[in-house]
């Protein structure tokens, strides 16, 4: 028997499916404040899963090497992240392996996407159990996410995010530019901030077109698992310098500044349009500035006097 869990995350619904004793249930406690409902069912109706983004089954057993053998490899993918190869199935499905780095590519998962979105599955027979295997999947899930609310005016994006004064603020930046600094001096400097996620929160424009800020379940090394949102005060890039400087972004910059931390398949179309049209959205509505700091509480005080 399969338990099912159903999980909100940004106002987006997607289900996992998982042998009911499977040790992958033990390690998802980030996702417990975004639980909807448990069932155990070995198969979910049409009709439950048409409103949902995504449904991802997971096998325990099978290695999905058959996938692999008869796809084309299109792309490899290394950073401070994961390691994911891209592969084009002999039948048209999306292949992706996912595991944490190069070497241990043969012990990854074989995550499959087929014609109906719907119905996903990742073979994690070689990545079972362990601390590897709830990275695998823990990516599988977040990649899902990002790929199929890429059309629907959503952005998972690789950043910090503080809200004071009861709005969002977004901190982006290369890894290493102190996204997770700034963040912090926020909190011990600017009164009643608090953190909301500090890795990869959900950005959407809603239905009346105002720009709400997401907790998820992906917040990288700090364990901030809020199921909470705020509206989008502003997007501040920021970059190291020996100063604290800050200016508005606007047209071509702003977008410059902002596409590049957004989670998406950009080489895909559809998605790619998707993801332009969510972006564009967000810049005509939402402030978006570049930060050039230093990592003290003079950058805190002078970015948000500036923002807010």
């Amino acid at each position: 028997m399969k338990k099912t869990n159903s999980y909100i995350v940004g106002g987006h619904r997607f289900y996992l499916s998982i042998p009911e004793q499977s040790g992958f249930w033990c390690t998802f406690d980030n996702y417990k404040p975004f639980l909807e409902s448990e069932t155990c069912v070995d198969s979910l109706s049409s009709e439950v899963l048409s409103d949902c983004v995504f449904c991802l089954d997971v096998d325990i057993e099978s290695e999905g090497r058959g996938f692999v053998q008869d796809s084309k490899l299109l792309a490899e993918f290394d950073d401070d992240t994961a390691f994911i190869s891209v592969l084009k199935g002999s039948n048209g499905e999306k292949v992706f392996i996912i595991s944490l780095n190069r070497e241990m590519k043969d012990l990854g998962g074989v995550l499959v996407i087929g014609n109906d979105y719907r119905c996903c599955k990742l073979y994690a027979g070689a990545c079972n159990g362990g601390r590897h295997g709830q990275f695998v999947l823990n990516n599988a899930l977040m990649m899902l996410y990002a790929l199929f609310t890429a059309t629907r005016n959503t952005l998972l994006i690789h950043a910090s995010v503080a809200v004071a004064n009861g709005k969002g603020y977004v901190f982006l930046g290369k890894s290493g530019t102190g996204k997770s600094t700034h963040t912090r001096l926020w909190l011990n400097n600017i009164k009643g901030a608090w953190l909301l996620n500090d890795d990869n929160p959900v950005v959407k424009i809603e239905s009346n077109g105002s720009v709400m800020v997401y907790g998820s379940p992906w917040s990288g090394k700090t364990p901030c698992y809020r199921n909470e949102k705020a509206p989008l005060g502003a997007v501040i890039r920021l970059s190291q310098a020996p100063h604290n400087s800050i200016r508005r972004l606007t047209g071509v910059q702003a977008y410059a500044a902002l596409s590049p931390s957004a989670s998406s398949m950009k080489w895909d179309r559809v998605m790619a349009d998707g993801l332009h049209n969510t972006l564009s959205g967000i810049i005509q509505s939402v402030g978006i500035f570049h930060l050039e700091c230093l990592p003290d509480a003079d950058a805190a005080y002078l970015c948000y006097e500036t923002v807010k």
